[in-house]
C-alpha cells in the first residue's frame, strides 16, 4: 500500500518523483494518441486536444496521456546528436507542450523508433546508437510515455531484443518514470508481439497488426490489417503475461473514427474497398473487449469534435473499472463457449463478456461454474452498458444483437 500511495503522489505531481523511479505502469494507461484521427500535429492542435479532454470529462474519467505519434520531430538531429521538435509545427518545443499538459492534470507521450523505415518519420532520426541521448532528451523535456515502434522490415528476434532492451535501459537510467510501450510487429514478422514474451523488456507490448475502423473481413485481414472482429480472435493469445508490471496492447482504439475520415488521414496506407463505419453496438463490443483484455485505453478519435454518444461510450465508468481492475488480469474464454470471455476481478467478482459475432441476434447463456463461480448460489448480475442489476442462481443469460456484447459484472449476493 505504501508503494501505491507513493505512485499516486507521483502521478498527482505529474513529475518523475525520484531518481530511482522505475519504468512500470500499475494499471493499463488511458489517454489519446494522434495516429488514428490523422489530425495535423501542431502545437495548437495538441493544445486543443488537451483542452477538449479536460472539458469533455475524459481526463476525469481517467484519460491522462496525450501521445504524439509520428510527425512531431524535425527531420534531422542537431550538431550534438540531439532530437528536436519540428520548429514550424511546435515553435515552443516539447518542454513547453509538456508543461501545458501537466498544468492541466494531463501527461505527455511521444513516438520514436530505432530505425523509422517507413513509419512516418525521417530515418535519419532513428534511435539506434542514440538511445542514451534520446532517452535523456525525453526525460529533460518532461515526457511521460514513449511509444517505440520497430519500423523495419528485416530483423530477427535477437536484434529486436537488443534494440528494445537498449532503450529500456536508457529510459531507466534517466531516473524519470516514463511508461515504455513497444511494437515489435512492424517488421517482417507480424506475429512477433504475440509469439514472444516481452514482459521483462517493456511495460506495454503491442500484440496485433494495425487496427482500422471496420468490423472486419477476410480481405482486410489478408492485407495485414485487422477489424474489431479479427482483434477478438487475435488478441487473447499473447505469450507475454498481463499483470501489474506489464500489459498487452491490441492497438489504439478506433471508437468515434469513421472509415472515410481514417482513409483521408492516411493517404499512404493501402486500405482497399470502402467499408461501413462501426455501429454503436460494434463500438460497445470494441470497448468491452479492450476492457476485458486489460488493454491500454488510448482513444484515437478527434476529441475536439466527438459526438456526445462517443463521449458517453468512452467515459462509461463501469466499463473503465473492468479495464482498470488492480489484478490486471486478461480475460480468457470460458470452459464451455468461446463467445464468453471471463475476467477475474480483485474483489472476487468476475467480468463476463458475451460476444455475438454472428449476423443475427442470438441468446447466449453460460453456467456460473463455467465462469469460475458456484452453481446454485445467489449472484448479482450488473449489466455495464444498461446499468441494470438482477440476481440469479442459475445460468447467466443475455440476448445479444449482431456484432454486439453483453458486458456483465457478476458477484456474490453476499458481497
Amino acid at each position: 500500500m505504501r508503494a501505491l500511495a507513493w505512485l499516486a503522489t507521483c502521478v498527482l505531481l505529474l513529475a518523475g518523483c525520484a531518481t530511482t523511479a522505475p519504468s512500470r505502469a500499475l494499471t493499463p494507461p488511458m489517454g489519446w494518441n494522434s495516429w488514428n484521427s490523422g489530425i495535423e500535429l501542431t502545437e495548437s492542435s495538441v493544445h486543443q486536444i488537451i483542452d477538449a479532454m479536460v472539458t469533455s470529462g475524459m481526463r476525469d474519467a481517467g484519460y491522462r496521456y496525450v501521445n504524439l505519434d509520428a510527425g512531431w520531430a524535425a527531420p534531422t538531429r542537431d550538431a550534438d546528436g540531439r532530437l528536436h521538435a519540428d520548429p514550424d509545427r511546435f515553435p515552443h518545443g516539447i518542454t513547453a507542450l509538456a508543461h501545458y499538459a501537466h498544468d492541466r492534470g494531463m501527461l505527455l507521450g511521444i513516438y520514436h523508433s530505432p530505425f523509422n523505415e517507413g513509419c512516418g518519420q525521417d530515418p535519419r532520426i532513428g534511435a539506434a546508437g542514440h538511445e542514451r541521448i534520446d532517452a535523456q532528451t525525453f526525460a529533460d523535456w518532461g515526457v511521460d510515455y514513449l511509444k517505440y515502434d520497430w519500423c523495419r522490415l528485416a530483423a530477427g528476434h535477437d536484434d529486436q531484443v537488443k534494440y528494445f532492451t537498449a532503450m529500456r535501459d536508457a529510459l531507466r537510467a534517466t531516473g524519470r518514470r516514463i511508461v515504455y510501450s513497444i511494437n515489435p510487429n512492424s517488421s517482417g514478422d507480424p506475429g512477433a508481439g504475440l509469439e514472444y514474451d516481452w514482459s521483462k523488456i517493456a511495460d506495454i507490448t503491442r500484440n496485433t497488426v494495425d487496427l482500422v475502423p471496420a468490423w472486419g473481413d477476410s480481405a482486410l485481414w489478408s492485407s495485414g490489417l485487422a477489424g474489431v472482429s479479427q482483434a477478438f480472435t487475435e488478441a487473447g493469445g499473447a505469450a507475454s503475461p498481463s499483470g501489474p508490471t506489464h500489459v498487452n496492447d491490441p492497438d489504439m482504439m478506433v471508437i468515434g473514427v469513421g472509415w472515410n475520415e481514417f482513409v483521408a488521414g492516411h493517404p499512404t496506407m493501402s486500405l482497399g474497398a470502402a467499408r461501413a463505419d462501426l455501429t454503436d453496438v460494434e463500438q460497445q463490443a470494441h470497448f468491452s473487449l479492450w476492457a476485458l483484455l486489460a488493454a491500454p485505453l488510448l482513444a484515437g478519435n478527434d476529441i475536439r469534435s466527438m459526438s456526445a454518444r462517443t463521449a458517453a461510450l468512452l467515459t462509461n465508468r463501469d466499463v473503465i473499472a473492468v479495464d482498470q481492475d488492480p489484478l490486471v488480469k486478461q480475460a480468457h474464454p470460458s470452459s464451455g463457449d468461446p463467445r464468453v470471455l471471463v475476467k477475474p476481478l480483485a474483489d472476487g467478482a468476475v467480468a463476463v463478456g458475451l460476444f455475438n459475432q454472428a449476423a443475427d441476434t442470438v441468446t447466449i447463456r453460460t453456467a456460473l461454474g463455467a465462469i469460475g463461480l458456484s452453481d446454485g448460489s445467489c449472484h448479482t448480475v450488473r449489466d455495464l452498458w444498461q446499468h441494470t442489476d438482477s440476481q440469479t442462481t442459475g445460468p447467466v443469460v443475455a440476448t445479444v444483437p449482431r456484432h454486439g456484447v453483453a458486458l456483465l459484472r457478476v458477484s456474490s449476493c453476499q458481497a
